[in-house]
């Protein structure tokens, strides 16, 4: 961790280009369309949204999705802002970490696939216990610590969706 003056009177620029603005929207962008899609798709969990003062079961993704729409369309308007401007400075896609977003990518269209073979919080554990891992050894390069972070924060996030959902939510999400 670098000293406090060792900063000291230099410009620290933390935008990003317009570019990478504009790719970071759309990869959400996209992402939203799946989930409103799925969502919308559902005519038994749509017309749980008309339960009367129950939200019902479609009340949560209506929210998640809608911020995640709300927060994508921002992003996209900044980059289209900063692009029309001529602000083209900070880093871009060209110097980008493009090989864990596409592992990101596919490790989420893994998880779909694996929610239907395995189960939801089985899925769940696999894809946030080795992403946890891979994170941890990539920031600290200690194997064995990022396997026991990983493995502990898997497990703390399945048992707080269990209890969440199946205990105190009464949904099914096995």
């Amino acid at each position: 961790m670098s000293k406090p003056t060792e900063n000291a009177g230099r410009e620290n620029n933390t935008q990003t280009s317009p570019v990478l603005d504009l790719a970071v929207g759309a990869f959400f962008a996209i992402i939203c369309a799946a989930g409103w899609s799925s969502v919308l798709s559902g005519k038994r969990l749509m017309a749980s949204l008309d339960a009367g003062l129950d939200p019902g079961a479609a009340f949560l993704p209506v929210l998640v999705l809608g911020l995640l729409s709300l927060g994508a369309a921002l992003i996209l308007i900044k980059g289209c802002f900063r692009l029309a401007t001529g602000r083209t400075g900070g880093p871009s896609v060209e110097r980008g970490d493009h090989p864990a977003a596409v592992a990101l990518l596919l490790s989420m269209i893994a998880l779909c696939a694996g929610v239907a073979v395995i189960g939801f919080l089985p899925a769940t554990f696999v894809f946030s216990a080795a992403w946890t891992a891979w994170l941890s050894w990539r920031r600290t390069g200690r194997a064995a610590r990022a396997l026991i972070s990983g493995l502990i924060l898997g497990v703390l996030l399945c048992a707080f969706l269990y209890v969440t959902f199946v205990s105190v939510l009464k949904v099914p999400i096995g």
